[in-house]
């Protein structure tokens, strides 16, 4: 069983050989490729090689591409620093009033971005390559929350958004920015991705309520799944954060897949999503997989395959891993894995 297949089963419901490995490590893959974050994400040929090096060299079930947090955001007029060897980010909104902001978020403006279509292309490139062989999900930048958190600027959002006056005009740009980021999946899809995912982080309890995330996140959330779905797509919808406060919500949205970030109660996480969500993650990127001692590595994925004697996982971290991540531990998680069916088959 290759890795595209023990993906595809896993999504399925159906019985695998091992729980499959995945990780969001395109900031670790351009630098084990000897790349700076510019060589990576200004040539498609660059991306999609770093990508399979690294998915091949280390074991990996899949690819996840990502490039930075910011391609939607910059399409629509978003101003990016992008930093030689850090991923490109928003350092200035594509407007402060309102109402520019909701004429600026147009879906066609994806068409013509050129950071886009580098990515697209690097998606195409990794699907000829491996299709079949790797199981390809293309991230899909971020959720409507956070486009219009990054577009119209999170501080100007966050007073807004306790403003029963302009409640009718922060839905407008939010349903704008819902149909850029459907826009968005669709276009990733087509360039060859077997999923597509995407970050809502702005959505996390960690910044806004559960109550806000209920009103303003997840009615955009569950038509992303629906919409998705109608048309034959799966997509894992990834949260930062410590998001015990709306599990519940976030099942009921029905994504294919959810990763989930460290801080969530691993527990609560494999109870809630069972039958319901593949979980995606959940090990903590920095503090175990870059910043830890192997020992520390090994003991964090047992304790999350432990969680899932029934499948229902593809481990990995719950978050993007930093560029310095030593590759023995990556290494070992892996191997991990790989002893842990072993280890079970014998019982």
């Amino acid at each position: 069983m290759n890795g595209f297949e023990r993906i595809s089963q896993t999504l399925a419901g159906q019985a695998t050989d091992r729980v499959p490995v995945m990780l969001h490590n395109f900031m670790f893959a351009a630098r084990d490729a000897g790349m700076t974050m510019q060589e990576f994400r200004s040539d498609p040929k660059n991306m999609a090689k770093a990508f399979i090096d690294a998915s091949r060299k280390y074991g990996l079930d899949g690819i996840l591409t990502d490039m930075d947090t910011a391609l939607e955001a910059h399409a629509l007029g978003a101003k990016i620093h992008s930093p030689d060897d850090l991923p490109a980010k928003v350092i200035v909104p594509a407007a402060n009033d309102l109402d520019e902001v909701i004429e600026l978020a147009d879906a066609e403006k994806l068409k013509t971005n050129e950071r886009i279509q580098i990515y697209l292309d690097a998606i195409r490139l990794i699907h000829q390559e491996t299709a079949g062989e790797l199981f390809l999900r293309g991230n899909a930048d971020q959720g409507t929350f956070s486009v219009a958190a990054a577009v119209y600027g999170l501080t100007n959002l966050m007073i807004d958004l306790t403003d029963a006056k302009k409640e009718e005009k922060i839905f407008r740009l939010l349903e704008r920015c819902y149909e850029v980021h459907l826009a968005f999946h669709l276009m990733v899809k087509d360039a060859g991705a077997d999923m597509t995912s995407f970050g809502d982080s702005m959505a996390s309890p960690d910044l806004i309520s559960p109550k806000m995330y209920r009103k303003f996140a997840a009615p955009f959330q569950k038509r992303l799944a629906s919409d998705l779905a109608k048309r034959g797509i799966q997509t894992v919808c990834h949260i930062c954060g410590k998001t015990d406060l709306i599990l519940k919500e976030i099942a009921e949205n029905h994504f294919a897949g959810v990763e989930i970030d460290y801080k969530t109660n691993l527990s609560a996480v494999a109870e809630t999503m069972k039958n319901v969500s593949v979980v995606f993650g959940i090990i903590d990127p920095s503090g175990v997989f870059c910043r830890g001692r192997q020992a520390d590595v090994v003991s964090a994925t047992q304790t999350v395959l432990q969680q899932f004697p029934d499948g229902g996982l593809v481990i990995g971290a719950g978050c993007a891993l930093p560029a310095e991540t030593p590759a023995d531990n990556i290494r070992a998680f892996v191997q991990t894995v790989r002893e842990s069916e072993k280890l079970k088959t014998k019982s």
